[in-house]
């Protein structure tokens, strides 16, 4: 994280130490939201529910500048949708809203000058830092109910050697994207971005099934219950045997954002050289 975060400063200060900044600039992205996890393994581009960030950027040169945004939207899967037969027996699902508040360093391919007759158009590539709030739930015989309470692993007890994972948490987003100023100081984009987050948790699976007995003396029947959901297709006969895979814990898991944006950049007002009226 800190080999990360020295990284960021130094490209900073490497394309900004001999240029002057140049202009602030604001906008909205309107997109989709998805994540890649125990759930969603091998596809990058599966977007599944909509989301939407503002955004402030701060152009330190032509060709760099630095974002703070602050996203809102969700993200879900389903085991039914699988195509393995493993997460199809095992049957589990999950939904999470998702709020991000982010610093992104962008590096642009060529200058960038809204307002002006060139200029206007540049792909760019990002990195920063974001926090994150999450809260995974599902459904179940009608009702809502939030997985992170209940301790579906264990988790809490000594069933589990881990505490209840925190809804707060970090991640590294990164991406690529691309912006055109059409109009005067208004600019429109597209941008694909990934967080990488510190957690295994997005979807309430990482490790293995418990002793079922122990989980509902512990946390409850309604935990036991959705930690093992392979009986509801399968005759009322579950198959997450105590201490089986149930997720992968060796990754950690992602989520991301791609959208359009629209922005608008407040150039700077040039005084004119006062030896003209000389």
């Amino acid at each position: 994280m800190q080999k990360i975060g020295f990284s960021i400063v130094f490209l900073i200060l490497l394309t900004t130490s001999s240029l002057k900044a140049q202009e602030w600039e604001f906008g909205m992205n309107v997109g989709s939201m998805g994540y890649i996890g125990d759930l969603n393994r091998n596809n990058p581009l599966k977007f599944t529910n909509p989301g939407v960030s503002v955004n402030v950027r701060y152009a330190f040169t032509p060709f760099s500048g630095l974002k703070l945004g602050l996203t809102q939207g969700s993200i879900q899967a389903n085991d039914a949708n699988s195509t393995q037969a493993f997460e199809k027996a095992r049957n589990l699902s999950f939904s999470s809203n998702i709020t991000e508040l982010s610093l992104n360093y962008e590096y642009y391919f060529f200058p960038f000058s809204p307002g002006s007759n060139k200029e206007r158009f540049t792909p760019y590539i990002f990195l920063g830092v974001a926090g994150f709030m999450f809260d995974p739930k599902a459904e179940f015989n009608g009702e809502t109910y939030f997985l992170r309470e209940l301790g579906t692993e264990g988790q809490g007890t000594t069933l589990n050697s881990s505490a209840k994972y925190s809804n707060l948490n970090v991640a590294i987003p990164f991406g690529i994207g691309a912006k055109y100023n059409f109009v005067d100081n208004f600019n429109l984009g597209f941008e694909l971005g990934y967080r990488n987050t510190f957690t295994d948790y997005l979807d309430d699976i990482s490790k293995n099934y418990v002793d079922k007995t122990v989980l509902t003396a512990t946390n409850g029947q309604l935990a036991t219950s959705l930690s093992d959901r392979s009986g509801e297709i399968n005759n009322g006969i579950n198959l997450g045997e105590a201490y089986t895979q149930r997720g992968d814990a060796s990754r950690r898991d992602f989520y991301m954002f791609a959208g359009v944006s629209i922005s608008y950049t407040l150039t700077p007002i040039k005084c004119p050289n006062i030896s003209i009226y000389r």
